[in-house]
């Protein structure tokens, strides 16, 4: 097992002044720390036992300890209603991480400025967002705005914004992925227009997930994005934390109503579904538009409908799939 010391402070003379540094127990603590931002030592205990990195909880505690006494972790007060201390990686923290070949560019030891105090409640909150999914039990990988960050530094073809978290999920046996938007206040409606551009042309996630402080920020931000195509859904974070898989999630009236998250990642399919059946139609279709007979024109406007117990629902023309994406037919 590889083993390095470190020093840390000359302010408890009654302790050694080096540690031993385990790199399979400690680095992960450290990764954890540094990739939230902000995380309480409850969701940090929860996140590293679920992983199965630690079974011993007063095994946890000592580790923490030493690793916030050897400077390469901070501690700071409890932020209610987050139960227990605050923990936020160092710039030591940050230098031992790049020797272990675990660095960021979005967040290096040089770095100008590290995390602001003053977004501690908004990075507390994302971290219990994630609690509540991997508890779920859906939950496949999680990455913070700091690794979203540094990819789309380094890609050719980045997202089509830095979000604060993407939750890759697992359900009835497909893979989604969903961007997560924390939003404690309200931004001017410019902000706004600039992120529905960025997002019409977002072709890595599935569909983007709001959470709100409280209903009326739910209800005004779902008007600024109620024209938009790209699937985007609405929820308060208090009741999404509750129980993610049976909250009511707003939708935008591309998708029309409210429905749980299991319905919206069916929608999500199905909706794939019907893309994929235009595509394989089309050819067939457009091969035949000259022809006099209505069987055989181009049906660039006829609709897409889904045949249920309550009836039938128009989904989408072939016009407006065109429309949306921009197409032009001649």
């Amino acid at each position: 097992m590889e083993r390095y010391s470190a020093e840390i402070s000359s302010a408890l003379p009654s302790r050694s002044p080096y540690i031993h540094y385990n790199r399979e127990r400690d680095l992960p603590l450290m990764l954890a720390i540094r990739n939230a931002t902000f995380i309480s030592h409850n969701q940090l205990w929860e996140h590293v036992h679920a992983r199965g990195l630690e079974t011993s909880r007063r095994s946890f505690n000592w580790r923490i300890a030493r690793l916030t006494e050897a400077g390469v972790a901070e501690k700071l007060p409890p932020l209610l209603p987050y139960p227990g201390p605050v923990y936020t990686i160092s710039r030591a923290g940050l230098a031992c991480l790049e020797a272990c070949g675990e660095g960021l560019v979005s967040l290096t030891s040089e770095s100008r400025t590290l995390a602001n105090p003053n977004q501690m409640q908004h990075y507390l909150e994302l971290a219990e967002v994630r609690g509540a999914i991997r508890r779920a039990g859906v939950l496949r990988e999680w990455s913070s705005d700091l690794e979203i960050r540094s990819i789309n530094q380094s890609i050719d073809v980045p997202l089509a914004k830095d979000y604060d978290a993407i939750a890759d999920v697992e359900w009835e046996a497909k893979s989604y992925r969903i961007a997560i938007e924390y939003e404690r206040s309200l931004k001017s409606s410019d902000r706004y227009r600039d992120l529905v551009s960025a997002i019409a042309s977002e072709r890595q996630v599935q569909m983007i997930l709001y959470l709100t402080s409280s209903v009326d920020l739910l209800y005004q931000l779902k008007a600024e994005f109620d024209r938009q195509d790209f699937p985007v859904a609405l929820a308060p974070s208090h009741s999404f934390r509750l129980n993610p898989l049976a909250v009511r999630l707003y939708t935008t009236r591309k998708f029309e109503q409210k429905m749980s998250v299991p319905k919206r990642l069916g929608k999500i399919k199905q909706h794939r579904a019907l893309l994929r059946v235009r595509a394989k139609l089309n050819p067939e279709i457009h091969g035949n538009r000259r022809r006099a007979h209505t069987a055989f024109r181009s049906h660039h406007d006829d609709q897409f409908v889904r045949c249920s117990p309550g009836g039938i629902t128009l989904l989408e023309s072939n016009g407006q799939i065109d429309r949306r994406n921009g197409i032009e037919r001649r």
